[in-house]
């Protein structure tokens, strides 16, 4: 017995070639599964990159987690390469890295805008920020004495630091607004950079204490002065005589960070040459003025 069927082809073509019901791999009755690439495509040439990425060059991951930026703030820090955490590709790990992998974490989209400056005051040995928006991250350089450590005291993702020398390198990753870390002893910051997606953000760095000029100068019977403030703290302003004698005190007591204006009104001293003394603790700074009546 002959049945016709016997010769059909697996597409039911009479003594065919399989052809006719081919997918694009070749394959009869096929899904084009067969040879697709990565990306799903019929004999196409996406490959998978070191990185589990489809098409990707092996620089990075295709989702990251708070693990991905703990272990990448560590890279920065330690100076070390880490596979698949260079997210822009420029060959080297840096915090640029670090804010376009957060705002990936944290979907940029959803929470609030980005902030256009920072700044930065001391409270003593602690350092406190102020923004206007979200903070992708910061990183900094300080110097100080031996036995030196810090204590994050503020909200972030991560923050992490080094000590190497009488130098610290730190990191803190989408800080929030307030005290960033309590610091052992004395520190000043030798280097400094913030920065969103968008790129490096302004910052305004805590100002180096001391006294301005005094204006007018040579005065009468007022002159005005500027103190500026590294950090709060106790702090003396007294007039002093050409010969040492304690004349008057203008202010004793605390004063915050930053630049305040004091102002010495003399009408009831002799002209002559006097002598304005800010002191803390740590610092003292002398201006000389002059009254001419």
């Amino acid at each position: 017995n002959f049945d016709s069927g016997d010769c059909d082809d697996q597409c039911g073509v009479p003594l065919g070639d399989n052809s006719s019901c081919a997918d694009e791999c070749g394959v009869p009755n096929g899904d084009n599964t067969l040879c697709a690439d990565c990306h799903g495509v019929p004999n196409g040439d996406g490959e998978i990159d070191d990185c589990g990425v489809c098409g990707g060059d092996s620089t990075s991951y295709e989702t990251f987690d708070v693990i991905d930026v703990v272990v990448l703030v560590g890279h920065i820090l330690d100076h070390t390469d880490g596979a698949c955490l260079d997210y822009n590709g420029d060959g080297v790990l840096t915090i640029v890295d670090v804010v376009q992998i957060v705002g990936l974490i944290l979907n940029t989209s959803a929470r609030i805008s980005d902030a256009s400056e920072v700044t930065l005051s001391r409270d003593a040995n602690s350092l406190v920020l102020d923004a206007d928006g979200f903070v992708g991250a910061i990183e900094m350089t300080l110097s100080h004495g031996n036995n030196f450590e810090i204590e994050f005291n503020g909200s972030s993702m991560v923050s992490d630091y080094r000590t190497a020398g009488n130098y610290t390198t730190l990191i803190v990753v989408a800080p929030e607004s307030g005290k960033l870390f309590t610091a052992s002893s004395d520190f000043e910051i030798e280097d400094m950079m913030a920065a969103n997606a968008d790129g490096e953000l302004e910052v305004i760095l805590p100002v180096a204490f001391g006294l301005s000029a005094a204006y007018p100068n040579p005065f009468n019977p007022t002159t005005s002065i500027d103190l500026n403030m590294s950090k709060t703290e106790l702090v003396s302003v007294n007039v002093y005589s050409i010969t040492g004698q304690l004349i008057e005190t203008i202010h004793s007591g605390n004063l915050s960070s930053g630049s305040h204006t004091m102002t010495w009104e003399a009408s009831h001293l002799s002209s002559g040459v006097y002598f304005i003394k800010a002191a803390t603790s740590s610092d003292v700074v002398t201006q000389k003025v002059m009254l001419l009546k």
